[in-house]
C-alpha cells in the first residue's frame, strides 16, 4: 500500500517545481488567452440546460465554438467552476492537473514497458522538455497541454490490448482515443500516424495479427464515443469561416524550423516568424539531446538484440519524422495533405517529438545500471536543472487583463476574440450592437423577452407586416417559431442574423437551436457507444460472492 501511494507522491514532487508560477493570486500574459472566455462560456451554456454544449451565446451574436473546438477540457473545467472557484483559477487548475497527469501517464506507459527506474526518468524528461513550458507559459495553450495526457495512455493501453484481448483492454484504448479526439483536434491529426507505427510494432513484436481486429474494434469505438463531436465537426465545417485558419498569420507556410533552433539554447516570449529569428524557442533540450546520443550509441553497442533494436528503430524513425515534418524540406508533404493546413504551425511536432524522446529516455534507463547508475541520476538532475528556467511567466497581468474575456458586454463587442468560428453568414461583425428583437421593416413592439444560451423567446405584437432581426447569429439548427407555427428563415443580412416575416398581429415567438440530422447521429452513436464501453467494463469485473 506504502508503494502505491509513493509514486503520485513522487510524481507531484516531481512535477510540483514547474508549477509554482501558478500559486499566485494574478495570471499572466500568454499568445492565447481567450481560453478564459471559452471556459465561461461552457459554464454558462451547461447551466443553461444545453448539452451536449455546441453553441457559446455570447461571444459576438453567438457563435458554434464548441460544435468545432474540441471541448473535454472545457467539461472539466466547468466541473471545477462548480466547486467555487473563479475562472482564473479553474485556468490555473487545468494546467496543474494536465502536468500531473501526463507525468503519471508517462510513467504509467514507461514502467510498463521499462520499469520502475525507467518510468522516472521518462515522466522527468516529458515534464521538463522546453516545449513543455512554451505551451504553459508562453502560448498558454490549454487543449494541448492537456494531450499530453493521452499520448502515452493511448501507447499503454494498446500494449495491454496487444498482450491480453479482453473487453476491458478493448474499453481502455477506446476511452484514451475518445480523450485526445474530444481535447484537441490539431494534435489529433497529429499523432494519428506516429499511433499507426506504434501499433505495426506491437503487432510485429507480440506476432499476432489478430490484434489489427481488437485495434480497429477499439478505434471504432472511440469514435463512437466522440461522435457527438466528430462528426458535426467534419461535416459541418463548410458552415463557418475556416479561412481565417488558415491566412495570414496562420499560414503553416511562415512557420517552419531551422534545424539549428533545435539545438539553439534562446529562450524567449516572442512570436513565431518567417526564417529563423523568432521569438519562440524551438530547442529540444541538452538532457533530451543527451538521451538521443545514448540511445544511438546503445543501439550500436547491442545491435544483436533484435528486441532492443525494433524498439530504438521505431524510436529513431518516429523522432526524425517528427522534426523533419518541422522543416521546410517537408513543404510538398503539406502541400500534398490539404487537411494539414489546419495544424497551422509546423513546430506543433515538437509536442511528438518531446514523447518520442521521453519514452527513448525509459528505454535508456534500462542499461543504466551499476558502474553506469551515476550517468541515471546525472539524467534527472540535469534534465530538470537545465530547463526549470523557462517554467515561469514573462510578466503577471494587471487584474482587469481578463475582464474582457469574462464580462458579457465585452464579449457581446467582440473584443480580442478571434473569428476562428464565424458562421459564413457573417460578413460584418461591426456596428451598433442590440439586444432585443426589432423589425427592419414595418413596425413591432416586444414584450415578455427570456434567452438562455439555446433560445429566445418573446412577446410579439406586429402593428404592420414586419421583417423581424433577432439578435442570434444564423447557424443550422435555430429555428423559428410563431405560436405553434414554423416561420421560414430568411437568407441573413450581411451581419449574419436570424431574419424572418411576421404579418400584422400578436405572436409568441420562441427562436431555437435544435440538433441537426447530423448532430442528432453523433449523439446517439456516442451514448450508444458509452453504453456499450459501460456493460463491457462491468462484464469485466467479476461478481461479489453472496455471503
Amino acid at each position: 500500500m506504502k508503494k502505491v501511494l509513493l509514486i503520485p507522491l513522487i510524481i507531484i514532487v516531481l512535477v510540483l517545481p514547474t508549477l509554482l508560477p501558478l500559486f499566485n493570486e494574478r495570471f499572466f500574459y500568454t499568445q492565447d488567452y481567450i481560453f478564459i472566455a471559452r471556459l465561461q462560456q461552457m459554464s454558462t451554456a451547461l447551466s443553461s440546460g444545453q448539452f451536449p454544449v455546441r453553441w457559446a451565446p455570447d461571444l459576438r451574436y453567438g457563435e458554434p465554438l464548441f460544435n468545432f473546438y474540441a471541448p473535454l477540457p472545457y467539461y472539466i473545467g466547468s466541473a471545477i467552476h462548480l466547486l467555487g472557484f473563479n475562472f482564473i483559477w479553474v485556468a490555473k487548475i487545468l494546467f496543474i492537473l494536465s502536468s500531473l497527469l501526463s507525468a503519471a501517464t508517462m510513467y504509467l506507459l514507461a514502467n510498463k514497458l521499462f520499469g520502475r527506474k525507467a518510468g522516472l526518468l521518462a515522466a522527468t524528461l516529458y515534464t521538463y522538455a522546453p516545449y513543455r513550458a512554451v505551451d504553459m507559459y508562453v502560448r498558454g495553450s490549454l487543449s494541448e497541454t492537456w494531450a499530453f495526457v493521452f499520448f502515452p495512455l493511448i501507447f499503454y493501453a494498446s500494449i495491454l490490448l496487444s498482450q491480453k484481448e479482453t473487453l476491458k483492454n478493448i474499453s481502455l484504448v477506446a476511452l484514451s482515443l475518445a480523450g485526445l479526439f474530444l481535447t484537441h483536434n490539431v494534435t489529433t491529426l497529429m499523432f494519428l500516424p506516429f499511433l499507426g507505427l506504434w501499433w505495426i510494432y506491437l503487432i510485429l513484436r507480440e506476432r499476432k495479427l489478430k490484434i489489427v481486429l481488437y485495434l480497429s474494434l477499439a478505434s471504432i469505438l472511440g469514435f463512437g464515443i466522440a461522435a457527438f463531436f466528430l462528426l458535426p465537426a467534419f461535416f459541418e465545417n463548410g458552415f463557418i469561416q475556416t479561412k481565417y485558419l488558415t491566412v495570414g498569420y496562420f499560414n503553416f507556410r511562415a512557420h517552419f524550423v531551422a534545424y539549428k533552433q533545435f539545438l539553439s539554447l534562446f529562450w524567449g516570449y516572442g512570436s513565431s516568424v518567417w526564417g529563423p529569428t523568432d521569438g519562440l524557442s524551438f530547442q529540444i533540450g541538452l538532457a533530451n539531446l543527451t538521451v538521443l546520443a545514448a540511445a544511438a550509441i546503445l543501439a550500436v553497442l547491442h545491435r544483436t538484440e533484435k528486441k532492443l533494436l525494433g524498439l530504438f528503430s521505431l524510436l529513431g524513425i518516429s523522432f526524425v519524422l517528427s522534426i523533419f515534418l518541422q522543416h521546410n524540406k517537408s513543404a510538398f508533404i503539406w502541400e500534398a495533405i490539404p487537411e494539414m493546413a489546419f495544424i497551422q504551425f509546423p513546430w506543433r511536432f515538437l509536442g511528438i517529438s518531446v514523447f518520442i524522446i521521453a519514452l527513448t529516455g525509459g528505454a535508456v534507463a534500462v542499461y543504466l545500471k551499476k558502474r553506469l547508475l551515476p550517468f541515471y541520476f546525472i539524467l534527472i538532475i540535469a534534465g530538470t536543472i537545465s530547463t526549470l528556467m523557462y517554467f515561469k511567466p514573462k510578466e503577471y497581468s494587471d487584474n482587469s487583463f481578463f475582464d474582457k474575456f469574462l464580462q458579457i458586454e465585452m464579449m457581446h463587442r467582440g473584443v480580442d476574440l478571434t473569428k476562428d468560428y464565424l458562421p459564413i453568414w457573417v460578413q460584418n461583425t461591426d456596428g451598433e450592437r442590440f439586444d432585443e428583437p426589432r423589425a427592419n421593416e414595418g413596425e413591432i413592439l416586444v414584450s415578455s423577452l427570456k434567452r438562455n444560451s439555446t433560445s429566445l423567446s418573446f412577446s410579439a405584437d406586429v402593428l404592420s407586416k414586419s421583417l423581424i432581426e433577432v439578435p442570434i447569429s444564423y447557424f443550422p439548427g435555430w429555428q423559428v417559431k410563431a405560436g405553434n407555427q414554423d416561420v421560414s428563415i430568411l437568407p441573413p443580412s450581411n451581419t449574419g442574423l436570424i431574419r424572418f416575416k411576421l404579418p400584422e398581429g400578436a405572436y409568441k415567438v420562441r427562436v431555437e437551436l435544435v440538433d441537426t440530422p447530423i448532430r442528432t447521429v453523433g449523439n446517439i452513436i456516442s451514448v450508444a457507444s458509452i453504453l456499450l464501453v459501460f456493460f463491457m467494463l462491468l462484464k469485466f469485473f467479476p461478481k461479489k460472492k453472496a455471503l
